[in-house]
Parts: C-alpha cells; structure tokens; sequence
C-alpha cells in the first residue's frame, strides 16, 4: 500500500513481485525466492518520484539475487541512478532510500536496508524491528543545514543517488526461515509511517481480526491522525499453509467501518487500567471475618426454652378467670340500685 499522505505528490514507490506500484493497494501471492520493496525517494521536482520508480524497476528485474551478491547489485544500482541524473536536469538530486526483503528457495529472509526505512517481524503479537536505525543525515545542499520539514534541495547521505556518497547498505538475515515462528510476519515501512507509529500501536493493528490490507490501511489512517506530514507506504508478507488460510487473510468480506487503532488503544488501556483496579481493590480489602477469626472466640449467649405443663396452663386461666369475676363485680358496686315503682 502507498499513498501520497498529506503531500501533493508521492515520491515513495513499493515493489510487489516484478511490478512497481506508486499508488493503491496490490495484493499478491508470491513464492520463494522473492523480494518486494518500500522505497521512499527524495530531492525536488519529480526527481523523488522517479529514483524511487527506476530503483524499483532495476531491483526488480535483478531477481532476488544471493545475500554475497546483494552489495554489487546496488552499488550498479546506484551508479546507473547517479548518470540517469547527469543526463537530465528534471532528475536532479534524484535519490531515494530502499527498505526490502528477499526470501531464497530455503525460506531464509534477508532484510536489505539503505536509508530510512524500516523493516518489522511480526511475531506472534511482538513485532521487533529487523533494520538498524540510521540518521540519513539530510541536509540542504545550499546551506548544510537539516531540514526535515521539506526536502526540497536536500542531499540524503550515504542512500541510492547520493552525490559523492556510496550508499550504506545493511544487510540483515532474519534469525529464523520466515514462516517458521508462530503467527509470522514481515512489515516494510517507509519513515512516513515508522516515524508516527509506536511499536505498541503496531502491536494493536497487526492483531486485529482483519485482511492484511485492511490492517496496513488501519496502520496509514493512524500514522496521518498522528502528524505524519510525509507519504505513506507500507507492505506486509504473510506466509500462508494453504488456500483456506490464504482465503483469510485476504478476504474482502470483512470490510465494514473503519478501524480506528487509537480508539482500539483507548479501549485496551481502560481495560488495563479497570483490571489493575479490581486488582488493587481486592489488596487493600481487609477481610472481616479473617481479623475476628484471629480473636477470641465469643459465645453465643444460650437460649432457654420453658417447658410449660397442662396445670399451670390450667391454673393461670383460674386465675384469669377470678381475676376477670371481680373486676365485675366492682363495677357492679359502682351503679346505683333501681328504684321501685311508684316512688
């Protein structure tokens, strides 16, 4: 995937098999031995644009040559770049930074890096950066000065194109035959995306349950929302077992909304921090039951159940009785006899 990003114009380029692609999306399905590419070119006009493209091009119609063969390939490689730009003055400056990997018939990868950059295992929810971290040392040719913010009349040292300068080439070979770690894959950024994304927020977008196509645009979208003011351009490789895997991971079904990595993040953070609070919650609970368990034991106060017999039932509604009789028998006192008739 390349994009042109916040600039008017893309001067990366990404090699997909033997085809060179300055705009979009392509997918692929490539077998070993093979090599696909970011390049992210620099300089002025469309002398970025182009050194990109041509790099591309003579890269890929190299093959994918032998890990002893690969510093030969672009030092030519760079040599035709530099008299390609001699012999056209809308070619000026024309240079470009290169970020690859090259798989052989055994499956041992090889990062390949000149430049800015950078090259990503994916493994298993880790990702760990393959290719070295470089200063490229960008410089304006009139004042010698850096300036990032714009590239225009700049002269990038030791990358493919560079004036006087043979370009610093790495060449790193992957610990273990790609596709043999669990849940391998290999990401290419150029510095438009690398430079805005952290190693975590990598983390979040590789993981989630989408097309590999759908999580490097995720992995874009993000690097914008993060200030990128560069182009864009990422690949991922994924090694696949079979057709059923293969199906999944480029499956165009689970296209809905767009992924939104930051909010993903957020979630994953709140998350996070409600765990280390129920966690915490259940530290500092004193438990009741614990502490008086731990004092001496107080007895329960014994309940005492009468036992009530026939005669004294008996007896207390004599009482009752006699009790209610005399009571009568006082009022009885208190009202006046009735007089006789006629008197």
């Amino acid at each position: 995937y390349t994009n042109t990003g916040s600039r008017d114009k893309n001067e990366d380029a990404v090699l997909v098999g033997k085809e060179v692609v300055s705009e979009g999306f392509r997918e692929a399905v490539l077998d070993a031995p093979f090599i696909t590419a970011v390049c992210d070119g620099v300089g002025s006009e469309k002398s970025g644009e182009t050194a990109s493209q041509f790099c591309l091009r003579l890269l890929g119609e190299a093959g994918c040559p032998a890990e002893a063969d690969f510093g030969a390939v672009l030092t030519d490689i760079h040599v035709k770049i530099r008299k390609a730009a001699s012999r056209s003055h809308s070619a000026e400056n024309m240079q470009t930074a290169l970020c690859a990997l090259a798989v052989d018939e055994e499956g041992r990868g090889l990062c390949v890096n000149v430049g800015s950059s950078s090259l990503y295992r994916f493994v298993n929810g880790t990702i760990t950066q393959i290719s070295a971290e470089r200063d490229t040392g960008k410089q304006t040719s009139a004042q010698g000065q850096e300036d990032a913010a714009d590239d225009a009349g700049q002269v990038c040292l030791g990358v493919i194109g560079s004036d006087g300068d043979a370009p610093q080439i790495d060449l790193i070979p992957l610990e273990n035959d790609f596709g043999a770690e669990p849940d391998d894959m290999v990401i290419i950024t150029s510095d438009g995306i690398s430079d805005y994304v952290s190693s975590s927020e990598f983390e979040v977008g590789l993981s989630m349950d989408l097309p590999i196509s759908e999580k490097l645009a995720a992995l874009a979208k993000l690097a914008l929302l993060n200030g990128s003011t560069d182009n864009l351009s990422i690949i991922g490789i994924k090694p696949f077992i079979d057709f059923e895997e293969l199906s999944a991971l480029t499956r165009h079904d689970a296209v809905g909304e767009t992924v939104n990595v930051i909010e993903m993040l957020e979630e994953q953070s709140a998350s996070h921090a409600e765990e280390e609070k129920d966690e915490l919650s259940d530290i500092l609970t004193i438990d009741l039951g614990d502490i008086i368990g731990k004092s001496k034991p107080v007895p329960e106060p014994e309940q005492h159940h009468d036992i009530v017999s026939r005669e004294d039932i008996e007896l207390e509604t004599h009482d009752l009785f006699m009790q209610a009789q005399a009571s009568l028998s006082r009022l009885s006192s208190l009202i006046p006899p009735n007089k006789k008739k006629g008197d």
